[in-house]
């Protein structure tokens, strides 16, 4: 958030500053503050292991982040895909994850 927010960020990344405005324009400063304090809502353990998260500590979650339930729901899964997504790319699957996306990648890019 000091370096001038997402947007700001995503301009000084290689191949980005060509990247058209109404994609930059998704990535909302507002939606990061909240999974941010969503996060420091949660104990320590609930950070480690999200699979604890249940009802009641979604509630409590929610309620110390200021935030609705359906938005902790949603980080969760957020992050679970995440997980599997890194898991893939441990596994070897990055080079196939980079065959896969090198026609939808912006020009610049050099991949």
């Amino acid at each position: 958030m000091n370096m001038g927010g997402l947007g700001a960020l995503m301009d000084k990344l290689p191949g980005m500053g060509q990247m058209a405005g109404n994609v930059k324009g998704q990535m909302d400063d507002g939606q990061v503050k909240r999974m941010v304090a969503i996060i420091q809502s949660m104990t320590p353990k609930e950070r480690t292991f999200p699979d604890l998260i249940k009802g009641s500590r979604k509630r409590r979650i929610a309620q110390g982040a200021g935030v609705q339930v359906q938005d902790v729901n949603r980080l969760i899964k957020q992050q679970m895909q995440m997980s599997k997504m890194m898991k893939k790319m441990a596994k070897g699957g990055m080079a196939k994850m980079m065959r896969a996306m090198k026609g939808k990648m912006p020009t610049g890019m050099g991949f």
